[in-house]
């Protein structure tokens, strides 16, 4: 009998022919006794451990197995030291005695409805433990009759590990009760026991995921770099890396982890070798490296302040950039265009072409001239060299320089100046541009709207741009999506789109023979990043759908079919249960359709009434059908709300005369489809409770949930993060507050246009709001100052009302700091908690209850 097979046996004889033990004694009343348990040994301790860590306190401190990310599930095997394997048993009462020391692990899962506090207690246990709840160490000590151990746990709603790891000593039998026991405020409120690993979405499924950034595949399409990121529960740390996948079988075929800081990755024409750039202490290396030998090359050293470097298709020199701050007096700062009063550093730059095979470099742009980023055509022979400036008199207040370089005798001439245009890309013979714009570039000739109307200039087009004659065409009028980016590729000089379509980010091939539009099926509702493969007709990219975790995925361009490439998140979300989504529109009063969706809780009883969450947009841009974000709809609904996303009319994906209806508007459409449509829902769905309705919206949603708030009284409780108050003071004080109503309030201004700055700002009717309002700001928002909410407080302090005001210390427009953004949501859901289930202690738990 081998000793594996040996040990096996043994453990499972633990477990069923014990010995006679104490009798394990009655529960008292209110106590919910823990008789479901998964068991993991016992198991030996090792010779050479005892020996090294000395005592029982350091063995059971050991960690033997990763407790922080241990998911037990039934029949489930360990590896263990030795070569061994164990088991995870079901078992229904803690009974056990060994001949020897031994470690033993039991775990159970705890399911919830709502915030609670309960103590449990460890009755009958000689033996030492450490108790964890997902995967942290609990303090625990004597009952006061010294006759268990107790511990304080707090659980928020949803799904809990609860695992104990205990030391088992030579004949010395274990025969323990554990039991939960309320606080008295929860004492009617349940806790589910059970051996059942799969649970609800949790915060970890949102801010413990790993991300992709960004994605370079090579040129060949053989391979694709990945930029990962990943933030540990554990200690909040944000760890970054770079590992390249082979795209045919998805397995890593070189990972950064190991390799130092890699920073600017790019593939050169061989797809054997690429390059990269590593910093420190101020000063910039750029190294080339070769992907079968492992070999690499420094070709530039240390350049101070590097910006960012672009090589040539045929790699025979690059083009970078370096950059310098504009720097203050020390005693005033003089504020000579509007950029200037902004917070965020103000650059110049001077750019640079570098040949690596004589290691010459040119100076092509100093800080004079000011230009940024450059794009190499596709015959190495041109360069546009790009630029934005400001215009202050002419709307959006900027313009944009491109000046056509030739690489060969550094001659040139400026090739555009114009307002509204965006990213540029060669065509594949270099004689033509591609140029994504607003409809009004090119003197709104992408206009489809009537002429009185201003159209959203963050819709974008695309235009075709012929270098030699300069004659421009719009090719996207009758294309409704709004243009995110593009790709001319040269296998078959097809253009494709990423685009926001409706609520979806979709992608489109473009025949430039046909000029027809055709979308490519990709698996997910919405594709946030991908690249494409120069000499073969396939991209890689990273998206996700409404219920439907991003992952990585690939598709052949040419037959059309999509295919995953990798699940980074798979042991993540295995055992997760998710509610349903479902499409529901309605139709307003004067016929148009508001698209919209609801998300259901995972167990969701059609014959119960539910509160309800509803979330609108920010910015212009549709809430997308992508899973988790900023406002995770998923994580709402695993919370016991029904939630409902609606789109008003204004954004961006539903064609220009729908988000022609922004410009101007600042809340009078959109808050009324908005009501109208809490309206119409809850008479179609009796199952949500229309007293306890919920707002949130960030930014212009800020916005509209302030000025939802001060228009009606059909919603209960609302939560603006970094929300305008007070428009004038927004587009005076805002980094980008000027830029941003450049568009949506084009052509007004506090001086000519009072209704809007004034009649529509919520600040100007603070009077008219009734219901509780949750103010959030990062107490750094350069884009939104927290003035915006700092002033909307101050009003509703001074008139009596129910007004809370989070600011997040160092926290600009969004709240990125791990320990933040989980304090934020928590906050969120406890607020809703409060004013939506009446259930006050989550919040009381946070900020102290009123009384206080």
């Amino acid at each position: 009998m081998t000793q594996k097979l040996f040990l096996f046996i043994f453990s499972f004889i633990t477990l069923i022919a014990l010995p006679a033990l104490p009798a394990i004694p009655a529960v008292d009343s209110g106590e919910i006794v823990i008789d479901q348990w998964l068991a993991l040994g016992p198991m030996p301790i090792p010779n050479t451990e005892i020996e090294l860590l000395g005592n029982e306190k350091n063995i059971l401190k050991f960690n033997h197995v990763a407790i922080h990310s241990l998911k037990p599930s039934i029949d489930e095997t360990i590896e263990w030291p030795g070569e061994l394997q164990f088991t995870w048993k079901p078992i229904q009462s803690v009974s056990f005695q060994t001949s020897s020391h031994q470690v033993l692990y039991l775990a159970t899962y705890l399911e919830t409805h709502r915030w609670l506090q309960t103590d449990i207690f460890i009755r009958n246990v000689d033996n030492p433990f450490i108790l964890y709840l997902d995967g942290e160490a609990q303090k625990t000590s004597k009952t006061e009759d010294g006759d268990a151990w107790k511990s304080e746990l707090t659980l928020t709603n949803g799904s809990h590990r609860l695992i104990i790891k205990v030391l088992l000593k030579k004949d010395k039998p274990l025969a323990s009760t554990i039991v939960l026991q309320n606080k008295d405020a929860f004492s009617q409120d349940p806790i589910e026991v059970s051996t059942n690993s799969i649970g609800l979405l949790d915060t970890s499924h949102i801010l413990n995921t790993r991300r992709v950034s960004r994605l370079k595949l090579s040129p060949d399409g053989s391979k694709v770099a990945v930029s990962i990121s990943y933030t540990s529960p554990r200690d909040g740390k944000n760890k970054k890396w770079l590992e390249i996948l082979s795209v045919a079988t998805g397995t890593c075929v070189f990972s950064s982890r190991s390799s130092g800081d890699m920073q600017d990755f790019s593939w050169l024409k061989d797809s054997r070798h690429f390059s990269y750039t590593s910093t420190s202490k101020g000063k910039t290396n750029l190294f080339r490296y070769d992907i079968s030998t492992h070999e690499q090359e420094k070709m530039l050293s240390d350049i101070v302040n590097f910006n960012s470097y672009t090589w040539a298709p045929d790699n025979s020199y690059l083009i970078y950039t370096v950059y310098s701050k504009k720097e203050d007096n020390g005693i005033y700062r003089h504020i000579e265009e509007i950029d200037d009063r902004a917070s965020f550093a103000r650059y110049q730059y001077a750019m640079y072409l570098f040949y690596p095979q004589g290691k010459v470099t040119h100076k092509i742009g100093d800080k004079d001239r000011n230009y940024s980023i450059a794009a190499i055509s596709p015959d190495n022979k041109h360069a546009l060299l790009i630029k934005t400036v400001e215009d202050a008199q002419n709307r959006p207040y900027n313009k944009t320089i491109v000046y056509l370089l030739n690489t060969i005798d550094l001659s040139g001439r400026e090739l555009l100046n114009h307002r509204f245009i965006g990213p540029i890309t060669w065509s594949p013979d270099s004689n033509h541009l591609l140029i994504l714009g607003g409809p009004s570039a090119f003197d709104g000739i992408g206009k489809t709207i009537p002429e009185n109307v201003t159209p959203n200039d963050y819709d974008n087009q695309a235009f075709l741009y012929d270098i030699s004659t300069g004659d421009v065409r719009p090719i996207s009028r009758e294309f409704r999506p709004s243009i995110e980016s593009a790709y001319w590729h040269q296998q078959d000089n097809a253009l494709f789109f990423k685009v926001t379509e409706k609520a979806n980010g979709n992608l489109y091939r473009f025949s430039t023979k046909t000029e027809n539009y055709l979308r490519l099926d990709t698996l997910v509702d919405s594709i946030q990043f991908i690249s494409f493969a120069q000499d073969q007709n396939i991209a890689v990219y990273w998206g996700s759908g409404v219920s439907n975790p991003d992952k990585l995925y690939k598709i052949d361009l040419k037959k059309r079919n999509a295919s995953l490439l990798k699940d980074y998140n798979r042991d993540l979300f295995e055992n997760i249960r998710l509610g349903q989504v479902k499409d529901w529109n309605f139709t307003t009063e004067d016929g148009k359709t508001i698209t919209g969706r609801i998300y259901f809780p995972p167990d969701f009883d059609i014959d119960k009434k539910y509160p309800c969450i509803v979330n609108y947009y920010g910015g212009t841009s549709p809430v997308r059908r992508s899973f988790g974000g900023r406002y995770p709809r998923n994580w709402y609904a695993s919370q016991g709300y029904i939630v409902y996303v609606l789109q008003p009319t204004g954004t961006v994906g539903f064609g220009q005369e729908n988000s022609s209806i922004h410009v101007n508007d600042w809340g009078q459409v959109t808050t009324q489809q908005i009501i109208a449509g809490i309206k119409q829902l809850t008479a179609a769905h009796p199952f949500i409770d229309p007293n306890r309705i919920g707002a949130i919206g960030a930014s212009y949603g800020g916005f509209l949930t302030q000025y939802l708030a001060a228009n009606t009284d059909l919603v209960s409780a609302f939560v603006s993060h970094a929300g305008i108050s007070a428009l004038s003071s927004y587009w005076g004080v805002g980094d980008w507050g000027y830029s941003y109503s450049a568009i949506a309030t084009a052509e007004s201004f506090p001086w000519n246009r009072k209704d809007i700055y004034v009649e529509r700002s919520p600040l100007f009717m603070a009077n008219r709001i009734t219901k509780p309002l949750l103010l959030l700001h990062g107490s750094a928002d350069n884009n939104v100052p927290p003035g915006e909410s700092y002033q909307m407080y101050t009003a509703l302090k001074l008139l009596g009302k129910e007004v809370e005001l989070i600011t997040f210390n160092d926290e600009k427009h969004w709240i990125l700091d791990y320990e933040k953004r989980l304090h934020w949501m928590r906050t969120i859901i406890a607020w809703f908690d409060k004013w939506l289930k009446g259930q006050p202690e989550h919040w009381d738990h946070l900020y102290g209850s009123a009384e206080h």
